[in-house]
């Protein structure tokens, strides 16, 4: 084909060139020498509509010149500032204005005061009428210099948004001042209408046109002043515009510029020459230009071309028709098969180079032979794991062949699945040669021949290559044998790349495995035996971290020469050693800087590296230490360091045990502090632990070697007393451990003396198991506590009984506010001036229907031990307001005195629960006495002092109950704000027997008095009484002598 194409051209194409230059030049030349002829015509034509313009407003600048006198010295001072002519201010002269200047006409005449500078204020004009808007305007200095000269100015001007031609009058004083200026101006946008209308009148050729571009420097330069269809676009803005001609257009005064147009809106198919001749009107800054088609200027000239290029085009048709004929079948197309194959074979050597992995390296090669090779299509199958083909890569038209794929019998028709079974190349040469089924598969796809490769790494089959040829003589003997060739270096190619990231994977998992040895917080030894010896070989820094010795300590050396582990844990390890087992060792050892350690060892034997042994050691001595530190916590007090209940518990089933075995007596005492939680309460619980701890040892000092003391908790101990042969051994133990405690104990500021209650029960009289004995101590110990404290006493029976009636008094107190069993019964309270009854006060009582009438004395303190005083006080409370209010209501208001108890008084929100029952039953506060006793206030007086005032801002009245028997104290009295002082019966009884109980009686009433108080005395049974309380001034009286506590309902009040 290239022969053929040489002779062609040898013959035919210098003619055809030549000619085809010389007409193209020829239209080229006449083209042009039209356009620029228009250009020139068209710039003539504004040139002289500009002039005649000028001349006429020229004259027009004479005629205003003449009837303003401009020649003549202006005379400045006007009353705008402005000057006068003939004595009238020129600013006052708008109807001689407006006859050199009309805005509907176009045209402008002003009369401009000079400011600063180069600006100039209009004092009158035809357009703007008002100054005040009206533009201010700014000359170049040399048009100032020129007006300052005397001499008229013409130029351009744009206003506001106009462009005007003006003519500038100077207006100048007698001693040549420029003063002002007269101005005549032309809308050249209206003067030039005409002239723009006869250029777009201009036809040049058949789609030809002239247009005008705005070239003065400014917002508008650029933009079309005429054009067909871009009229006030900008250059940049015009579609398919070249920057090039849109740059010599702005820049160059004159010249011509070709380029390549399609006009879409005539329905031009592609570009065609265009040639545009420019000049620019040096008068108004216009761009002229001419813009036309080449090929519609010298039409002669085209035609002949045409025909001499349709004349040659035939001659070299007929020639190479005939050449190509006769030299493509016997050369050119073997040689461009072979070139063709050559070159796809060193591009996939190319591929196969630098790949980088397997998927990149098959979707190349498949590139390659379509876009290389020119075959129809390419894809490889790779074998999967299950020994499958899986389709791997593909180009070119292969959809066909994948869908035919995922039929059940497609694979078996393939040449792939063929080539993959026999393991040889499988050529359908033809579409005649396929199977039948496969024929219009290969036809869809465009294949007239199929050729399948078998990819082999070594010995083993790794996938088929599989190539579709759009004509069987591309796969002709020769391309075979080249694509063969390809196809091996292919699948050594991928079994190098396989074998490379297999290689790859693993130094990278070793690495990663040696990174984490390293970095491992678990030791790694690695041991081998060494003249039948296990020798370190390799440590990680861990292991020498652990083991407490530096690497190279470690390596080389036998265990039993690290000196780290002691003698028996070297010999475990040697027999786990040679027992080549996997096995787990706990071991303990000691550092070079004498720091013990345990560690637990998991040893893995290696035998095919040569009786090597794996030994991963992890520091477990902060586990061990803490199991160790939980057990003891599990089984000793952490303040006192004595037994707990658990090991006290388990000691107590031993020695019980061992009592039985050697038929002795054992003693469980019950040991509890006397008045330790106000202690803890005044003085707080750092104090009180450290007497704890103290005390703790106190007892450990007087007990026996063997005897066990145990703490339970708080402040309650628990001593074990084996082997006694009496309960007299058990007291005399007991109460040199008394002793001991009554020794002052000092801490800080603070000296304690500490007594204990005692309880405590003998095995086998008093039980025969531990539970037993601990409560039958534990109710001996509450029978020290009645009987005053400070004191030991043995469990009898009696005591069980007593706690049995306690336990049936619990459970009936928990449930009697539930069950309706409380009422209030009310004592009437006496003014002992009148005898008339001014109070009562309410008193529990209880009616259980199985335990009758129970004693407030009984159940109270029952009731405070069990938490259940808060919720029957606030009953208590309740009732009494209630009842209190029906009274008022029925026109007797009373006050009604409620008792109040310890834990009422301590809860934070007390003053508000009160405040809520008293809005809640609708009492008047006044009505309302709260009674409190001594030991209530004592201790924490700040405390006592802010609660009692809060319950005062309730307007309710405060007594003190049983004054005299408990911490009286006259600076707590003047503290706090008490209102009431109650005489304690006992006073009251004993005022008959002797005369001292008289004078306490008489002090209490006189201070309490001197401090404003009332008094009220309890327990008033005799008129004898009555009259000596009488004497003494005493407010108030209470007891049988006016009446026993009754219930409302049948309540008999005096007075």
């Amino acid at each position: 084909m290239t022969i053929v194409v040489v002779i062609v051209a040898l013959v035919i194409l210098p003619v055809a060139l030549i000619a085809d230059a010389y007409l193209e030049r020829k239209t080229r030349d006449e083209a042009e020498a039209a356009l620029r002829s228009l250009a020139l015509l068209a710039d003539g034509l504004v040139d002289a509509q500009y002039a005649m313009l000028r001349s006429g407003l020229a004259q027009q600048a004479d005629v205003l010149e003449g009837h303003f006198q401009v020649r003549s010295a202006a005379v400045a001072g006007a009353p705008d500032g402005g000057w006068t002519t003939e004595g009238v201010p020129v600013s006052s002269r708008f109807s001689d204005l407006s006859i050199h200047g009309n805005d509907a006409r176009g045209t402008l005449a002003a009369a401009l005061l000079r400011e600063q500078g180069g600006r100039f204020r209009v004092l009158a004009s035809t357009q703007w009428g008002d100054d005040g808007i009206a533009p201010v305007l700014v000359l170049e200095r040399n048009v100032l210099a020129m007006l300052e000269r005397g001499q008229r100015a013409s130029l351009q001007l744009s206003i506001r948004t106009h462009r005007y031609l003006v003519e500038l009058l100077p207006v100048r004083t007698k001693d040549g001042m420029l003063l002002g200026l007269y101005l005549l101006g032309l809308d050249l946008d209206r003067a030039l209408a005409p002239v723009k209308d006869s250029l777009r009148a201009f036809v040049v050729g058949d789609s030809g046109y002239l247009y005008v571009v705005d070239g003065n420097p400014g917002p508008d330069e650029g933009r079309f002043l005429i054009h067909p269809t871009q009229q006030g676009n900008k250059l940049t803005d015009a579609a398919g515009g070249s920057a090039d001609l849109n740059a010599a257009l702005l820049t160059q005064r004159e010249g011509v510029f070709d380029y390549a147009w399609q006009n879409t809106e005539l329905g031009e198919q592609s570009p065609r020459d265009k040639l545009v001749a420019f000049r620019r009107n040096q008068a108004l800054g216009w761009v002229i230009g001419v813009s036309g088609y080449v090929d519609e200027f010298g039409r002669s000239a085209v035609q002949l071309r045409h025909r001499v290029a349709i004349a040659s085009l035939l001659m070299a048709a007929v020639l190479m028709l005939c050449l190509n004929q006769a030299i493509r079948r016997m050369v050119i197309l073997p040689m461009l098969r072979l070139q063709r194959t050559l070159r796809t074979l060193s591009r996939g050597n190319e591929t196969l180079v630098h790949s980088e992995g397997e998927q990149s390296l098959v979707r190349g090669i498949c590139h390659v032979l379509v876009n290389t090779g020119g075959f129809r299509c390419a894809f490889i199958e790779c074998l999967s794991p299950s020994g499958a083909l899986e389709w791997t890569a593909a180009a070119g038209d292969t959809g066909p062949f994948q869908r035919w794929l995922g039929q059940p019998e497609g694979a078996q028709e393939m040449p792939g699945g063929r080539a993959l079974s026999q393991q040889r190349t499988v050529h359908y040469a033809s579409l005649e040669a396929c199977p039948a089924a496969l024929r219009p598969v290969a036809a869809q796809a465009g294949c007239q021949a199929l050729i399948a490769f078998p990819l082999l790494g070594g010995d083993r089959m790794l996938g088929v290559l599989t190539i579709g040829a759009a004509r069987a003589s591309d796969l002709d003997v020769a391309g075979v044998a080249l694509l063969r060739e390809l196809a091996e270096d292919l699948g050594y190619g991928i079994g190098n790349l396989r074998n490379a990231r297999a290689r790859d994977v693993a130094e990278s998992l070793l690495r990663l495995r040696e990174r984490a040895i390293e970095a491992t917080r678990d030791g790694v030894l690695i041991l081998r035996t060494e003249g039948g010896c296990f020798a370190v070989r390799d440590a990680n820094p861990a292991a020498a971290s652990i083991l407490g010795a530096s690497r190279e300590a470690l390596t080389g050396h036998t265990l039993d020469k690290i000196g780290t582990f002691d003698a028996d844990g070297v010999l475990a390890l040697e027999r786990a050693f040679r027992l080549h087992r996997s096995s787990v060792l706990e071991l303990e050892g000691v550092r070079a800087d004498g720091v013990g350690f345990h560690i637990e060892c998991a040893i893995s034997p290696m035998l095919a590296e040569g009786e090597c042994v794996v030994m991963v050691m992890q520091d477990v001595t902060e586990r061990v230490l803490y199991l160790k530190q939980l057990e003891h916590q599990a089984r000793f007090d952490p303040l006192t360091e004595l037994p707990n209940r658990s090991l006290l518990d388990d000691r107590l089933e031993q020695a019980i045990i061992a009592a039985r075995r050697h038929d002795s007596l054992l003693g469980v005492a019950f040991i509890d502090l006397d008045n330790f939680k106000n202690i803890n309460d005044n003085l707080g619980h750092r104090t009180g632990d450290r007497l704890l701890c103290e005390v703790a040892a106190r007892i450990h000092e007087g007990l026996r070697d063997g005897d066990t003391a145990a703490r339970l908790g708080g402040d309650e101990f628990v001593v074990l007393l084996p082997e006694l042969g009496s309960e007299e051994q058990a007291y005399l133990v007991l109460q040199r451990v008394q002793q001991a405690l009554l020794r002052p104990i000092q801490i800080d500021e603070h000296q304690f003396i500490v007594t204990a209650s005692v309880g405590v029960s003998l095995y086998p009289p008093d039980g025969s198991d531990g539970e037993t004995l601990l409560k039958h101590a534990d109710i001996a110990m509450y029978h020290a506590k009645e009987s005053g404290r400070d004191a030991i006493r043995f469990f009898t029976a009696e005591m069980n009984e007593q706690v049995h009636d306690r336990l049936l008094l619990e459970q009936a107190l928990r449930t009697a506010l539930e069950r309706d069993e409380f009422h209030l019964a009310y004592q009437a309270q006496v003014d002992s001036a009148s005898g008339r009854c001014i109070g009562v006060e309410a008193l529990l009582r209880w009616q259980h229907p199985e335990l009758g009438a129970v004693s407030p004395a009984r159940f109270i303190p029952v009731a405070e031990a069990l938490g259940l005083i808060e919720p029957i006080g606030e009953w208590v409370l309740r009732t009494a307001c209630r009842q209190a209010r029906t009274w008022q209501e029925a026109g007797r208001p009373l006050r009604v005195a409620v008792n109040v108890s310890a834990r009422q008084f301590r809860n934070q929100d007390f003053p508000e629960r009160v405040a809520a029952v008293l809005e809640e039953t609708g009492l008047p506060p006044t009505l309302l006495e709260l009674e409190l006793t001594e030991s209530m206030l004592m201790g924490q007086a700040e405390r006592a002092e802010l609660m009692l005032r809060r319950l005062k801002q309730l307007d309710i009245t405060l007594s003190l109950d049983d004054f005299g028997t408990g911490y009286s104290s006259f600076s707590y009295l003047q503290r706090f704000p008490i209102d009431t002082l109650k005489v304690d019966q006992s006073f009251v009884r004993a005022m008959l027997t002797g005369s001292r109980a008289v004078s306490i009686v008489a002090a209490i009433v006189a201070m309490a008095h001197s401090l404003g108080m009332r008094v009220i005395a309890e327990g008033v049974e005799l008129a004898s009484q009555r009259r000596q309380l009488v004497e003494l001034e005493c407010d108030e009286m209470q007891g049988y002598l006016y009446g026993r506590p009754q219930p409302a309902e049948v309540l008999e009040l005096p007075g």
